[in-house]
Formats: structure tokens, sequence, C-alpha cells
């Protein structure tokens, strides 16, 4: 069936000029399609019509691209500017350029910020991510000369007076150490002296931050956009350009097409504001909470996290520091060394170490048997109670663990557990280590799971046990694909239910 779009479109898309210039090249006479003038508002098959303008006919549509750019302070975010020492499409390599014929920002970050900034040739997508209904979250380090006081903060929250109205803040935190050093790695060093803040908005006037953080009287020295909806601005290297995934572009689809509904709200965020759904997956060691997660969030166009990889990874570090399993202080001494970080498809599951990636390291049969007892510290579960909330915060997301509904998500809009023998774990846990034909190691793993089931369920601080209305998923004989799209269904099933409620 041929596609048809308004002339106008069909010019934009083949690069001819923009939307509205078009229209005035249809109006003054001087396209043409199959050899007849065109009409303003006409629709046309960029495929099979023959489009001319003044005699000379117009390349079939470009291929799309959608792009990323970690933007440099000082380059502008325009297409061209006469008295722009550079802007953001001369940093588009160019075979990009060549490929998609015609490339613009979308949205803007002023000249003097930096960080994220999306760059496409397909308008209809930059619209539908601009369109102020869906509200789509921004996230900004914020950099400033001198910490803010409590009255300039309390301001900042009850939301400042501009001339577009009232200007408000979604959210607004001091950044994490590992956020700081993230910062300053960007520009080797700079910044360092600051002290950084993490707002987000969802309004997008022009200078916005700037401008209310001025109106308390304190005024912004580095500005770096660091998240747009379900993307992140990660380990990108400034100035580099890169192309979005498959996965990362259907988050932010999602997005836009209103899948996070302004009915979903949370109690207790101090706005109300829009939030998607966020749902927490509990279950024993190798039930499946990690894989099963993972494709359940790709499915759905939600971030994941794997909690586990943070006790994980503790344990590992202590190992590698000589640090005892019990000494619950220098534990918590080591929190602040790791850091989260999601792969390209906003999967949480990689872990550094003091920058370093150990994300391979933390199956050992090390880690195995200490991780419960370093698991248990309440002093280890409070420290990292913070890094996996903030996480969450944004929505969207499924969070994997063994006390995620129960403790570190209380009010999650779903809670899900799976259930699954011991012995099937044992053999799932066998079978990924290459064991399931050595009966002497496939006895050790069960072993090692009762144990650890054990740990976990008599443990005094946030013992692992099935949330109060959760929805219990077995999985005893299930294929994954079984289990993800029971998974899938159930978070269906709850985004209808906090639509209606809504509603």
């Amino acid at each position: 069936m041929a596609e048809t779009v308004r002339i106008q479109k069909a010019l934009a898309d083949a690069g001819v000029a923009s939307r509205r210039a078009a229209e005035k090249l249809v109006g003054a006479g001087r396209v043409t399609v199959n050899g007849e003038i065109a009409g303003v508002g006409q629709t046309v098959d960029p495929v099979r019509d023959e489009l001319k303008v003044d005699g000379r006919s117009v390349g079939r549509r470009a291929e799309p691209v959608y792009l990323a750019l970690a933007k440099p302070a000082g380059v502008t975010s325009t297409v061209s500017d006469r008295h722009a020492y550079q802007t953001v499409v001369e940093l588009v390599p160019p075979e990009l350029r060549r490929r998609a014929e015609r490339v613009y920002p979308v949205g803007r970050l002023d000249k003097d910020s930096e960080g994220l900034l999306l760059l496409t040739n397909d308008g209809a997508w930059a619209q539908r991510l601009l369109h102020p209904s869906h509200g789509i979250e921004r996230e900004y380090a914020v950099g400033l000369a001198v910490p803010l006081l409590a009255d300039q903060e309390r301001r900042l929250r009850d939301g400042i007076q501009l001339d577009e109205g009232t200007a408000r803040l979604d959210s607004l935190r001091l950044a994490s150490r590992a956020e700081v050093r993230r910062l300053t790695g960007l520009s080797n060093g700079q910044g360092a002296r600051l002290t950084w803040y993490q707002a987000v908005i969802r309004q997008g006037w022009r200078r916005q931050l700037r401008r209310v953080f001025a109106a308390v009287g304190a005024p912004v020295q580095r500005l770096v956009r660091v998240r747009i909806g379900s993307l992140r601005l990660g380990g990108m290297a400034v100035g580099e350009v890169r192309q979005l995934s498959t996965r990362e572009r259907r988050q932010l689809d999602a997005l836009a097409a209103g899948a996070a509904r302004p009915a979903e709200r949370r109690a207790g965020s101090g706005q109300g504001r829009e939030r998607g759904l966020v749902v927490s997956l509990d279950g024993p060691g190798s039930s499946g909470k990690s894989s099963v997660g993972a494709a359940a969030a790709g499915s759905l166009g939600y971030r994941f996290c794997d909690t586990g990889v943070l006790y994980r990874g503790l344990t590992w570090l202590a190992l590698e520091r000589v640090v005892e399993p019990g000494d619950a202080a220098s534990l918590v001494g080591l929190v602040e060394r790791l850091e989260l970080v999601p792969d390209e498809e906003q999967r949480y599951v990689r872990l550094l170490a003091d920058g370093r990636e150990i994300t391979d390291l933390l199956h050992t049969a090390g880690v195995d048997r200490h991780v419960s007892q370093v698991s248990r510290h309440a002093g280890v579960r409070a420290a990292l109670l913070p890094i996996q909330r903030r996480l969450a915060a944004p929505g969207r997301m499924i969070m994997a663990g063994r006390d995620i509904g129960t403790v570190v998500l209380p009010d999650a809009h779903l809670k899900i557990y799976l259930h699954v023998s011991l012995e099937e774990r044992a053999r799932r846990r066998a079978a990924e280590r290459g064991l399931l034909e050595d009966a002497a190691a496939l006895a050790r793993i069960e072993e090692e799971l009762r144990r650890r089931d054990g740990v976990d369920s008599t443990r005094a601080v946030a013992p692992l046990r099935v949330p109060e209305n959760a929805l219990v998923i077995e999985t005893e004989g299930n294929t994954l694909a079984q289990t993800v799209a029971a998974v899938v269904a159930g978070v269906r099933r709850a985004e209808q239910l906090v639509a209606g409620e809504a509603g």
C-alpha cells in the first residue's frame, strides 16, 4: 500500500527546504508532480511520484538518521549561523551527513551549555519528541560556585515566575560522587571546584535553568544535559557523535507516544509529577530475575536494573582489597568506589570499580560464597538504597533483586515475584556454567543455593519474602520466552489499571 504525505513534508524529507519554505515554493507554482503543477496541501507518494522544483527532479526520501551528540560548550545548536564559530551539524561525520542529506538538532542547547543533543533528518520524529504535551523529561547537571542555601532551594522547588509562566523543577538533588567524577572527566578536571546538582525539567523554556537559578541569586557556572527521556549521555566523549540503537529509539518513541501517561502519578512525589510505571521483580537466587527482567524491559521499552550486581560488585571489591566480609564499616566505605552504569540498551547491569569495568568478574566462586555475608549488613543495604531508588525515580523501570518490592521500592506500581524450585534453580545455574553433566558440581551448586536461601530468608535486615499483593509467576518448566511473556502481560495490565484509576 502506497504511503502518501503532504507535499511540503515530502519536500522537507528530501532536504529541499523546511516545511514552511516548501509551502511557499508550492504556492509560487514552482513545484510539479508527475508533470502537473502542485497545489498547497496536495498529498503525494514520495516513492512513486516524480517531484520537481523549478524543473529539477527532487531526490527520493533520504534514509532516516537518528544521532546522539555530546555537545561541547561554545558550539551553536543550529544548522547554520554566519555568526557562529562552529555549529553542531559540523560535528557530524561527513559520511553521515551525505547519507542523511540534511540533519538538524532536535531542540536546542544554548551555546554555553554542554551535553546530550539529538539530531535527525526525520521531522515528524523530532516534533513528537519536542511536543510539550508529552512532557519528556530532560535532566541536567548544574554546576554552581557555592552550594544553595536552604531558602534558595525552597524557592526553586516552589517554582519561579518567568514571562512564560511558573517555571518548575520536577526534581532537584545534589549530584553523587560518581556523577561528579564523570562530569569533571568530561572536561579534564574543569568543574571540580563547583558544587553540582542534578535538576529535571519538562517545560523546556528558553534558557530555563539558567534563568531560574539566576532568579534566586545562584548563577549557573556550567550546565550539562545528561539525559533526554530514557536516553543518557553515559560515557560519550565531548564532541562524539553516534547513531541511536533501535532499542534506544524505541524507548524514546514510547515516551513520545504517551506511554508514560500523565495520569500515572505517584504519592509522595512532592509535585505529583508524571511518571512511567515502576516495577519490582523479586525472587530467590537463580530464579531468572536478570534474564527475565532485561528481556521484558526491552519488549516494553522500559529501563532495567539488576541490583544484585551492586552486592556482587561490593563483594568482589572487598575480596580484592582484602576486606573481611564481616567488616560492615569498611564495606560501607567501599560503596562510593562503585558505579552502576547502563549499557546501550539502558540496562543497568554493568559495574565499574574506581572507573574499571568489573562486570565479567562478578560470578566467581569466591563472590558466590561471600555475597550473602556482605549483603546481610544493615549499613551496606542502607548505603546502596539511595543508589537504587535514584535509578528508579524517573519511572519506566523494571528493577530486580531480593528485597525490591518489600524495601527498596515499597510503592512500586507493580510487584512481581518469580517462584521456582531449588532443584530447578541449581540446574539452571549449572547449565550456565557448563557443569550440568557434572553431578558433584551440581550438588555443590544446589547446596550453595540452599545455604543462600537460608541466609536471605532469615536475615534480620530486609529478608527475602514475597511482597504483599505481588503477582507471583510460577516459572517451573517455563521457557524464558514464556516467563517474559507473563511479566510483559502483567505490566500491560498494570498500565491499564493505572490509567483507569486516573481517568
